[in-house]
């Protein structure tokens, strides 16, 4: 029989909940490991469409931009659509709900011809997404002890990190086989397997969100330094990395149709980093190891913006491709020590809202920038970000409990 999580009262007025008793540890891996599997499902509804583009028939290819929007669009709102969600179902439950949809849609994909039919999709696609990975973020902080929670969440962003070296190669092949759509039906069973596996090793609990806890949020300092935090640190490394593309191809460094085993390794490296550093966030504390990966990132942009010769800038990358990693998980779980149990669902929802926000905002003050001061100023204005979120977590962060 598996223990089940706390369940914290509806009624913010009520006494909290006792904590329930933790999991055993086999149980404990299976569950992050099945909750591992779903995030690499929904990243790569995220991941392979850029690596599909070039592959679309063209009146498709010629929307692209509408195409990738959609499915932002969509896991922006269904990640804040967790706060009510949450409220009413629970955590587990709309877990469950929002894997299950995303399952139709991603085999939806297989019948969607036209331009409107997978405009729709797309958005499905990343309304489920928004929800069940909001959901499983806070999953793992509920299952897993603060102390050893740089690790799981380590391993859960290892997984999301994971799409990258496999969907990639796996989008391409099958595209050059004239079956493009067929990588949604390979994330669908991906996702069908990781639903089954949650139903086994996710407790079963009936833990809701209480009313009031958006607001709670709000007024919690160190958990709005973990969002702002996590907003600059996306934002800039995300959009810098997309405009990478192109700057590499620009300057003849590595033309585009060479990038894409780049980007594998760079993906592996991601993969690494996650899993591999989350657990030394766990001896030497989160917030430390926030604040030190956040000088090593900022520095690896200056480095960066200096343009080095090619085995360096291979290696900078590397670097910064493995600590930003490396980087995710524990800052996610400095946000989850940040907050009560019963608010988990509402401070993971509103990470992901920062995360769209911050990659929203870099890339509206990258387009000034690139035009007066070229991707120099692009990875200066990273670096500059890098230490605003190091300053953030500085000045407010805390050390969760």
């Amino acid at each position: 029989m598996i223990p089940p999580v706390p369940s914290p009262a509806t009624d913010p007025h009520s006494p909290p909940s006792p904590v329930a008793a933790p999991l055993p540890r086999r149980r404990e891996a299976f569950a992050i490991a099945s909750l591992a599997l779903t995030a690499f499902a929904l990243n790569l509804n995220t991941s392979v469409l850029g690596a599909l583009l070039p592959f679309l028939p063209e009146d498709l290819a010629a929307r692209k931009t509408s195409l990738l929007a959609a499915a932002a669009a969509g896991s922006a709102v269904g990640a804040l659509w967790v706060l009510g969600l949450s409220l009413r179902f629970g955590r587990r439950q709309v877990l469950l709900a929002g894997l299950a949809v995303f399952v139709l849609a991603s085999t939806a994909h297989l019948f969607a011809t036209g331009w409107v039919a997978l405009l729709v999709v797309r958005a499905l696609s990343g309304i489920a997404v928004g929800v069940a990975y909001a959901s499983a973020s806070a999953l793992v902080a509920a299952i897993v002890p603060y102390e050893r929670r740089g690790a799981a969440m380590g391993m859960f962003t290892a997984g999301m990190f994971l799409a990258i070296p496999i969907g990639m190669p796996l989008s391409v092949l099958l595209a050059r086989a004239g079956l493009w759509q067929w990588v949604f039906a390979a994330q669908a069973v991906i996702a069908g397997v990781g639903l089954l596996l949650a139903l086994r090793s996710v407790p079963a609990s009936q833990a809701r969100e209480p009313r009031g806890s958006f607001v709670a949020v709000l007024r919690n300092a160190p958990a709005l330094a973990a969002l702002a935090a996590t907003m600059l640190h996306v934002g800039s490394f995300f959009t810098t990395v997309q405009l990478a593309t192109t700057w590499l191809d620009r300057t003849g460094r590595v033309p585009r149709d060479q990038q894409m085993w780049l980007w594998v390794g760079l993906g592996v490296a991601s993969v690494l980093g996650s899993a591999g550093l989350g657990r030394v966030s766990d001896r030497v504390g989160k917030r430390n190891f926030v604040l030190v990966t956040s000088a090593i990132l900022a520095a690896c942009f200056v480095l960066l913006a200096r343009e080095p010769e090619s085995m360096v800038l291979l290696g900078c990358g590397a670097v910064l491709a493995l600590v930003a990693a490396a980087r995710t998980g524990p800052l996610q779980a400095l946000a989850s020590g940040a907050v009560p149990q019963d608010q988990l669902s509402t401070v993971m929802a509103l990470r992901a809202g920062s995360m769209q926000v911050g990659v929203v905002g870099f890339a509206a003050a990258a387009g000034p920038v690139v035009d007066q001061f070229g991707f120099r100023g692009v990875l200066l204005l990273g670096a500059v970000c890098q230490v605003a979120s190091y300053l953030v977590i500085r000045w407010f962060g805390r050390e969760g409990r």
